[in-house]
C-alpha cells in the first residue's frame, strides 16, 4: 500500500462527500418496533437486473412507476467506498491526499418528507448510529453530518445534541423543506417552524448543512417539478434547491434573525450566486417597497450575509469559483467538496486543483481546502488546524 500522499503543507479537508447505505442497515440499526412495520425504510433489489429502489413510508426513490436506479458499481448498494471505511481510505482519501472528510447522506434520507414524524425520527437515529460506527473506524479522519428530522423540531434538537456530544459529529444536516399531510404542514427554511433548530444550532455553535438534492417526489405534492424526469432533476434540481435555500435564508430573514448561525449550501454549484445577488440588488434599488413588503427582515446587502455566515460547497472543476469570489468578495466562504464516490468525482482532481487551477492563488486554495472548513466546523483547536497530519510519502 502506498499510504497517504501529502499534497500540501496543511491538512486537506473535504467538506462534502457521500456515503451509501448497506442493504442491511435498517435490519441492523432500526429500532425493533419499526422494523416490523410494512412502511419501514428498506431497499428493494430486483435480482434479474439489479435495479434498486429505496422505500420508506410514502416515499420512494426512484418514484413508483419509474425505472429503478443502477449504482455506479453495477450492483447495489453501490461503490464499496460508500459503505466501507477501509475502502474509502484506500481508494479515495489516501491517494487524493485528503486528511479529513465530512460525510453527507444520499438523497434517500428524507425524514421530513415522510408525513410520519415518528418514522422519520427512527430513521435518523438508525442512520446516525450506523454513520458513527463507520466514522469510528478512522475517528481522526472521517466525520459525519448528523441527520435531523426537521418535521419534529423537538426531536431534531435532541438529536442535534446527541450528534454533537455523543456521536462526535461536527455538523448537522436538515432537509430544506418539510412536507406534511396538509398544505399548512409544508414548510420552507424561512418558516418559523425551523426556528427552534436554528436557535439550538446557534446556541451550540454547530453548523447546519443543506444539500442541493432536488426534493423527493411525493405523490400528490408537485413541489419540485424536475423530479418527474431524472435528467431534469439532476440538471435543474440541484442548483434550483440551492437558489431556493439561499432566498429562504437571506430574503426570508433567517440570517437576520440568527446572525451567529452558520449554514452551508452544498452541491448546488456556485455559478447562480452572482445571478441572484445581481437580481436582489437591483430589486432593492428599484423596487424598494416590494422588497420591504416581501422581505421585511432583509436589512443588509445580500452578499454581506454571505460574508458573515453562509458557506458554499464547490467541486474542484467548477468554472464559476472565480466569478463567485468577484461578486461576493468572500473566498473565505468556499468549501472544497470532492463528492466521492459519486460520478462527479475524478481520481487526481485534488492534485489538478492544487497545481492546475492557475486562476486561483495559493492563498485562496488553502482557504477552500483547509481554513474555511476549520472555521465552519470550529476545528481551530484540533490537529487539523495546524500542519498536515500525514507523513510525506
Amino acid at each position: 500500500m502506498a499510504g497517504r500522499v501529502r499534497r500540501a503543507p496543511y491538512a486537506l479537508i473535504d467538506g462534502d462527500s457521500h456515503v451509501g447505505m448497506p442493504l442491511d442497515l435498517w435490519n441492523r440499526y432500526l429500532d425493533e418496533e419499526f422494523r416490523k412495520r410494512p412502511d419501514r425504510p428498506r431497499h428493494e433489489v430486483r435480482e434479474e437486473d439489479q435495479l434498486a429502489f429505496f422505500r420508506c413510508g410514502r416515499y420512494s426513490f426512484p418514484p413508483k412507476g419509474f425505472k429503478g436506479y443502477m449504482p455506479p458499481s453495477g450492483r447495489p448498494p453501490g461503490p464499496l467506498g460508500g459503505i466501507d471505511a477501509q475502502v474509502r481510505v484506500r481508494d479515495f482519501m489516501d491517494p487524493e491526499g485528503i486528511d479529513r472528510t465530512v460525510l453527507m447522506p444520499s438523497r434517500n434520507i428524507a425524514p421530513a418528507y415522510l408525513g410520519d414524524p415518528e418514522l422519520g425520527n427512527a430513521m435518523v437515529e438508525a442512520y446516525n448510529n450506523w454513520l458513527h460506527d463507520m466514522c469510528n473506524e478512522f475517528p481522526t479522519r472521517m466525520f459525519g453530518y448528523g441527520i435531523l428530522n426537521a418535521a419534529d423540531t423537538n426531536h431534531a434538537i435532541r438529536e442535534m445534541r446527541r450528534s454533537v456530544f455523543e456521536l462526535g459529529f461536527p455538523g448537522v444536516y436538515v432537509n430544506p423543506n418539510v412536507i406534511g399531510n396538509a398544505p399548512e404542514e409544508y414548510h420552507t427554511l424561512a418558516s418559523e417552524h425551523y426556528y427552534p433548530i436554528y436557535e439550538a444550532a446557534q446556541e451550540l455553535d454547530v453548523p447546519v448543512a443543506i444539500h442541493g438534492f432536488s426534493d423527493p417526489y411525493i405523490e400528490g405534492f408537485d413541489l419540485n417539478w424536475p423530479n418527474r424526469i431524472p435528467l431534469w432533476s439532476d440538471i435543474n434540481g440541484f442548483p434550483m434547491q440551492g437558489m431556493n435555500c439561499f432566498l429562504s435564508l437571506v430574503a426570508g430573514g433567517v440570517c437576520e434573525t440568527f446572525p451567529a448561525l452558520r449554514v452551508g449550501i452544498f452541491e448546488s454549484g456556485v455559478g447562480w450566486v452572482p445571478l441572484l445577488l445581481d437580481r436582489l440588488h437591483e430589486r432593492m434599488e428599484k423596487f424598494a417597497p416590494m422588497v420591504a413588503d416581501s422581505a421585511p427582515k432583509l436589512k443588509l446587502e445580500p452578499r454581506e450575509y454571505i460574508q458573515r455566515q453562509l458557506y458554499f460547497g464547490f467541486e474542484p472543476e467548477d468554472p464559476f469559483v472565480e466569478l463567485f469570489i468577484e461578486w461576493t468578495r468572500a473566498p473565505n466562504r468556499l468549501i472544497f467538496s470532492a463528492d466521492y464516490p459519486h460520478l462527479d468525482f475524478e481520481p487526481g482532481q485534488t492534485e489538478e486543483f492544487l497545481r492546475g487551477r492557475k486562476t486561483l492563488s495559493d492563498e485562496v486554495k488553502r482557504m477552500t481546502l483547509h481554513d474555511n472548513s476549520i472555521e465552519f466546523f470550529r476545528w481551530e483547536d484540533t490537529a487539523a488546524s495546524g500542519a498536515d497530519e500525514a507523513p510525506a510519502v
